[in-house]
């Protein structure tokens, strides 16, 4: 019930895509509050609240996979309990639920296992305190000054290694959780921790893992030794390694490899507007509703000719490239030749076509009254939170006061200098422009 409720809330409270009817889309959010009232009471209906959460509503993304696997699980288990007319093994649930949602965490680790020539080089080689120099750079905590923001990392870089195997041991405890009851709950609360520390660091907000594994350990908690003994122990811990290492297959289901080589350079899009009144303000992915995920990644590319080096937050899967980097250390001309040589031109003529038609549909329609959410601009703050953290800039962000009658749409690369410390931005020009009014 309580992952029902959190992803309805999700699902009902997002902003509506004002490019399209705002009446089926209203219907839909209603829809879902009603299936999802009913679904816990009756679990069958969990099938119809799929169908709108995942297919019409869009929900089936990369933050929201581990909770619906949990409501995909349950349904088939009372499913197949309902038609083999079974007694409620609810011993296995626990142990099925357990491994949905550690199978989140040892696939990442098996990705970074299989990053370098021995499973421990991601551990000792990555330079993970880059990440929050790239999340910083990307809009994530610019509230901040550049001079603190330097010499946090200069202080976090001697704690890189520490910093990984930790994560790697916390990722990989799901492995041995089945062990004992008080060792899963342990290990619930340490990936929900880890999730706290990468939005901290990184402004990537997995607050759907944060909630329902800190339910999953309340449960746990208060389950009754007599009906739940079985779900612990060897035969349970070694049922579970078979799931969790089936699923790191991709055998079961398929959790996101997370694995990657952190750079300090980052390249991307940003999206800003001038309002009738004249002022500039930077178009944020939190207003961008209900895509702030593709706004708050590498949406955008498609914009220009220049090759891109990275994906995600300057993440790149070689490490020799990202050893050129570092020894690039910000200098234009020589990352402007490792760009040309092992970079990629993501231009599409037709993607952006359709972009440009969307957001001049779109913030025509916003300056006409249309309304772009659910939830009243008073109530805002009781709107569900979004995953991509990276809502501040140069500029002050675009919420929506004013009509809007010209969007630009700019090429920025920044880097951190490991050398000095600094965050520099080394380019920055117009891609295109939108004229509204």
């Amino acid at each position: 019930m309580f992952v029902i409720a959190l992803l309805t809330w999700q699902g009902t409270t997002s902003d509506y895509d004002v490019t399209e009817p705002m009446g089926p889309q209203r219907l839909d959010k209603q829809l879902l509050l009603a299936l999802g009232a009913a679904a816990c009471f009756w679990p069958p209906a969990l099938l119809a609240w799929m169908g709108v959460y995942c297919g019409r509503l869009r929900g089936w993304k990369h933050h929201a996979m581990m909770p619906l696997r949990l409501l995909k699980a349950y349904l088939a288990w009372f499913l197949a309990m309902a038609f083999l007319e079974a007694s409620s093994s609810a011993a296995a649930l626990v142990l099925v639920l357990g491994c949905v949602s550690f199978s989140h965490y040892v696939k990442p680790a098996w990705s970074k296992a299989r990053l370098g020539p021995r499973p421990w080089s991601w551990a000792w080689h990555n330079r993970t305190h880059y990440l929050m120099a790239s999340a910083y750079a990307w809009g994530w905590a610019r509230f901040l000054r550049p001079e603190t923001v330097s010499r946090v990392l200069r202080h976090a870089r001697g704690l890189d290694r520490p910093v990984n195997v930790l994560t790697m041991m916390t990722e990989a405890v799901g492995l041995v959780a089945f062990l004992d009851r008080r060792l899963l709950i342990a290990a619930l609360v340490a990936t929900a921790l880890f999730n706290v520390a990468v939005a901290l660091a990184s402004g990537i907000l997995f607050w759907e893992n944060i909630s329902v594994n800190v339910a999953l350990a309340i449960t746990m908690g208060l389950l009754p030794d007599a009906a739940y003994g079985t779900a612990f122990g060897w035969p349970a811990a070694l049922l579970a390694l078979v799931m969790l290492i089936l699923s790191a297959s991709d055998l079961l289901w398929q959790p996101w490899h997370l694995g990657w080589w952190d750079s300090p350079f980052t390249a991307r899009i940003h999206w800003q507007v001038e309002t009738a009144s004249g002022r500039r303000m930077g178009l944020y992915n939190d207003f961008m509703c209900p895509y702030e995920r593709e706004f708050g990644r590498i949406l955008g590319y498609f914009l220009t000719s220049e090759p891109v080096l990275h994906d995600h937050l300057g993440i790149v899967w070689d490490r020799k490239l990202r050893d050129l980097i570092l020894q690039a250390d910000g200098d234009p001309e020589t990352l402007r030749r490792l760009r040309e040589t092992y970079g990629r031109v993501r231009k599409d003529e037709q993607q952006a076509k359709e972009h440009i038609a969307f957001l001049t549909t779109m913030f025509n329609r916003l300056n006409h009254g249309a309304r772009k959410g659910p939830v009243p601009r008073s109530l805002r703050r009781l709107k569900a939170p979004g995953g991509q953290l990276y809502q501040w800039g140069d500029l002050p962000p675009y919420r929506g006061d004013e009509p809007v009658r010209r969007i630009t749409i700019r090429y920025e690369e920044r880097c951190y200098r490991p050398s000095t410390g600094d965050l520099v931005r080394l380019t920055d020009h117009v891609v295109h422009e939108i004229d509204l009014l």
